[in-house]
């Protein structure tokens, strides 16, 4: 068929809106900063956007990991497919650290494992989502949220940092955004890109309004 014959028969075109807000990432930006570097300027480069153990060998895993690995492989025990929610040795000892500091025991039942952080927030607005809801997510935050969100039929309405008060939450925002449809608020800590750390009182500020 020519060109363009079957676009047109069958109407194949990309989603105009996951398209809008995907223009703009992160890992956009920084490789834009990157490609405009003098490269004459003798001044050494110090990039601080993404810690990558391939490009920065400072970043190493322990040996006892890479051991772990490897036993594992080579046992031939775990060849096949896990369970959807991670094997239960993981999310057992995942279950024992973190009750480590809570006032009550997480069980493995509680744990979901995911495949980093984009599938956790896939997983998690795919919940979320039903018509009309609504989500609160940081200005500036990481991008993938709105994509997401346009995916699930999730409405987003933005908040924003404060760089005057070390980029906490506005909290007269906060008040004025959500309603009865509200079903997440977004809080990264420590915060994506800002780097800012949340106190626990101002934690404990944002809580009150839920």
């Amino acid at each position: 068929m020519e060109n363009g014959t079957v676009a047109a028969r069958w109407g194949f075109q990309g989603n105009g809106e996951l398209i809008r807000v995907a223009a703009t990432t992160t890992r956009g930006v920084l490789n834009d900063v990157m490609g405009n570097i003098n490269e004459e300027d003798p001044r050494p480069i110090i990039p601080l956007g993404h810690g990558d153990p391939s490009a920065f060998p400072c970043f190493r895993t322990t040996d006892i990991a890479e051991d772990a690995i490897t036993d594992a492989v080579r046992s031939a025990k775990f060849n096949g497919y896990s369970t959807t929610v991670g094997i239960l040795p993981a999310r057992r000892a995942i279950a024992d650290h973190l009750s480590k500091d809570l006032p009550y025991k997480l069980s493995p039942d509680d744990i979901y494992l995911t495949i980093g952080c984009t599938q956790a927030i896939e997983i998690i607005l795919a919940v979320l989502a039903r018509p009309g809801a609504n989500i609160l997510l940081p200005r500036p935050g990481y991008p993938f949220y709105e994509a997401r969100a346009a995916y699930s039929h999730l409405e987003v309405r933005h908040f924003d940092l404060l760089p005057e008060k070390g980029w906490e939450v506005d909290l007269d925002a906060i008040e004025a955004l959500a309603d009865e449809n509200t079903v997440a608020m977004v809080i990264i800590n420590p915060g994506n890109p800002c780097g800012n750390v949340f106190t626990y009182q101002h934690l404990k500020k944002v809580h009150l309004f839920f």
